[in-house]
């Protein structure tokens, strides 16, 4: 199996696994994205194509092609090895189960039997016919109740755990799936959704993985849903996106409601390619998904300036993974699915119609400052400005800037100055930051890790050159030192530096830190000349700590009274000082 693992990998490319999810910028030797593991407004994810690994400086999640399948989709080791398999045109040999992916497998299982029993207590039997009658006083027909499953839970305290334990599943299982809570006391159990519509809630491929539960009257909270499970992650979780997909992609766009009845409405008016989120706030892992099959975002909401606060952030990651984000905009007070059910022609063409989003932020910010006051056009440009930087099309971004700048009346060469200065902090913060976690998670210095980083950036016919620039004295830290020893050995055996060649001679944690530093996000600068003031930086450093010992050797001279060692100790002191001063 080893060896199959092995064969995969060397067929896979890992720039064409993760670009399939991932817009990637080429960025020096690797690529850049933003991480679809986390929100983040500048790019901190790097691809090496050369050691086909990746890593996110921002939340450290880092790998190998199959391990940022496993973390995309949300599956087993074992799930992702047999679909890279058939990316790699490589027949696995049979395999046994880890015990995480039979567990998995046993809570897709008493997912799939509690959706076939809250479905039958809904459409077969007496006790679900309140909620029978709830769904069609909110519009929903009969095939709709069909093709999404939905379902009754009783107000019984243990129906659902009973029959889950006589399909021969333990509490446990039971307990694992989030189906079931332990009692008070930690004797027994009770079932954790009871007097509810069910809606079933399914992954990407159509695997019911849980459950959200709408309260039929007045209780609070209105909904609730499975808590996480290892089938089951709410930021990952589109409703409705395995019917949807294929819509979305027919036609590149992606309507985005708040509700599964919502979703459920617009689907039954003919909008196939409507999806819910479960929430206001968009998440980078659902924001990746659709941008796999979408490239414009419909998002379906009232005029409150609230509701879109809450979804900005999302909305930012959105437009920087290159979504062109539209905004659906309803009737006062109404929602999605009052609107459509209410005035289907006038919906469908608020959807034809729904202008840029950059409208409904220009719009709501004229409304509350003064256009006219430099304080307005102050606050004006700080609401605009995030919107028009979170773009990815530099066009569209010079487009929107001037009809900004007309509005507040000023130079249009201004708001670009600002814009350029936000984005080169925003910038100048992922790379201090990445320098700092890899510091921190390899505990290297930041100013040697830095000197690596560029070391391996510039041309491999530089490589050896430069290598010779670094002295062993140069560096502190114990693990760079054995890094630079073996770079050092392996190149008097060489004529040309491959970084992969190099990588497959080490291992380890020396391997470990190696991959870090490579994938280290660098400046767009000459990496020679940013080279040769990274390693100024570190002999400085060195400088300063040889002129330390040299000092406390003084005081220890000046104790035993050797004025001649002071002497000669106070030289090498006045001339590491001038090395220090960039004056030797």
């Amino acid at each position: 199996m080893a060896d199959q693992i092995e064969e995969i990998k060397r067929k896979l490319d890992i720039v064409d696994v993760v670009s399939s999810y991932v817009p990637l910028t080429k960025s020096g030797k690797n690529y850049k994205a933003l991480c679809p593991f986390h929100s983040e407004k500048t790019p901190s994810f790097m691809v090496s194509p050369t050691l086909q690994i990746f890593k996110c400086f921002g939340c450290s999640e880092g790998g190998d092609a199959l391990s940022f399948y496993s973390a995309i989709e949300g599956v087993s080791f074992g799930e992702a090895l047999k679909e890279m398999a058939k990316r790699a045109g490589v027949k696995l040999v049979s395999r046994k189960q880890s015990p995480e992916e039979r567990q998995r497998e046993k809570l897709y299982e008493i997912n799939r039997l509690a959706s076939d029993f809250f479905h039958h207590l809904l459409t077969k039997h007496d006790v679900g016919k309140p909620a029978l009658e709830f769904l069609k006083k909110r519009g929903l027909s009969k095939d709709s109740i069909e093709e999404f499953n939905l379902g009754y839970a009783p107000r019984s305290w243990d129906s659902l755990g009973r029959f889950i334990v006589k399909k021969g599943y333990t509490v446990t299982d039971l307990l694992q799936s989030g189906l079931a809570s332990r009692k008070d006391q930690g004797r027994g159990y009770y079932d954790f959704f009871r007097g509810r519509a069910m809606f079933p809630l399914r992954s990407s491929t159509g695997r019911v993985i849980g459950f959200s539960g709408r309260a039929l009257g007045d209780e609070h909270p209105k909904y609730i849903n499975t808590t996480e499970t290892p089938v089951f992650e709410k930021r990952r979780l589109l409703y409705n996106f395995d019917l949807a997909k294929r819509e979305i992609k027919k036609k590149k766009t992606a309507i985005l409601v708040e509700g599964e009845l919502d979703a459920i409405a617009l689907n039954e008016k003919g909008l196939k390619n409507v999806v819910a989120t479960k929430g206001t706030a968009l998440s980078s892992e659902q924001i990746t998904t659709l941008s796999r099959f979408a490239n414009n975002l419909l998002l379906c909401f009232d005029r409150d300036a609230a509701g879109l606060e809450a979804t900005k952030k999302g909305i930012f990651i959105a437009q920087s993974a290159g979504l062109e984000v539209r905004a659906i905009l309803l009737p006062e007070g109404k929602d999605p699915d009052e609107a459509i059910r209410e005035d289907e022609d006038g919906f469908k063409k608020l959807v034809e119609k729904a202008p840029p989003i950059f409208d409904f932020y220009m719009e709501s910010a004229l409304s509350r400052f003064d256009p006219l006051t430099p304080l307005g056009k102050k606050k004006i440009a700080g609401e605009i400005l995030p919107v028009v930087k979170s773009l990815a099309n530099e066009v569209e971004k010079a487009g929107y800037l001037s009809r900004l700048a007309k509005e507040l009346d000023i130079d249009g060469k201004v708001l670009w100055k600002q814009l350029e200065k936000e984005e080169a902090i925003e910038v100048e913060r992922v790379f201090a930051s990445s320098v700092k976690e890899t510091s921190k998670s390899s505990k290297l210095p930041r100013k040697e890790a830095y000197l690596f980083a560029m070391l391996f950036s510039v041309p491999p016919n530089r490589i050896k050159s430069n290598i010779r620039k670094i002295a062993l004295e140069d560096i502190k830290d114990l693990k760079l030192l054995a890094l630079l020893e073996a770079l050092k050995r392996y190149l008097k055996d060489i004529k040309r530096f491959r970084l992969e060649n190099f990588s497959g001679k080490i291992d380890g944690d020396l391997r470990r830190v190696f991959e870090e530093l490579v994938l280290i996000p660098l400046p767009q600068t000459d990496v020679e000349e940013e080279f040769a003031k990274a390693l100024a930086a570190v002999k400085k450093g060195r400088f300063i700590r040889e002129r330390k010992e040299l000092l406390a050797q003084v005081r220890k001279a000046e104790k035993a009274e050797k004025p001649a060692q002071v002497k000669k100790l106070q030289r090498q002191i006045q001339e590491l000082s001038r090395k220090i001063d960039g004056k030797d």
